[in-house]
């Protein structure tokens, strides 16, 4: 997984704000990214911030979630339940998705 396409820091008239991206499918076969704000930053965040901000991030379900079968990193949007990505679903519990 490449987390650089789930994270993004951005510039706002309030501040600055470091914001993840989980995969949402508002229509079958059409994933679209859907931002939330995780942290904000009065002033820019020094790369220290930002290290410690995509490392917490990483543990939270609710964005990312590690696959018990293949032991994968993955977006929360591209798992098929709790446990399972999508590509183990489809490839060791028959799911077609």
């Amino acid at each position: 997984m490449n987390f650089d396409e789930f994270s993004r820091c951005l510039e706002n008239p309030d501040g600055w704000h470091f914001q993840v991206a989980t995969v949402d499918w508002p229509h079958p076969a059409t994933p679209a990214l859907k931002w939330t704000t995780f942290r904000r930053w009065k002033t820019e965040p020094t790369d220290d911030r930002l290290q410690k901000a995509r490392a917490a991030a990483l543990t939270r379900p609710r964005y990312f979630r590690t696959c018990s079968l293949c032991h994968t990193l993955t977006n929360a949007g591209h798992m098929h339940d709790d446990h399972t990505c999508q590509g183990c679903a489809e490839r060791h519990l028959g799911v077609l998705h």
